[in-house]
């Protein structure tokens, strides 16, 4: 199992707590998109995926 850390803030640098997160992960032989997660308090999301690979990220549904 692997995990990815992903920060999410506002554009003035407020963070966003409560915003679903989910990564899209491009791998050769499986990838495919995470559960979703929420971010806690500090705008932070762990994100636990199976996949190796170049990964998008998705902030409430949209490729970010």
């Amino acid at each position: 199992m692997y995990y990815s850390k992903v920060i999410v803030q506002y554009k003035d640098g407020g963070k966003a707590r409560g915003v679903r997160v989910a990564l899209s992960i491009n791998g050769i032989l499986s990838g495919g998109v995470t559960e979703n997660v929420y971010t806690d308090r500090n705008g932070i999301a762990i994100i636990p995926h199976e996949s190796r690979g170049t990964a998008k990220v998705m902030v409430k549904g949209r490729i970010r």
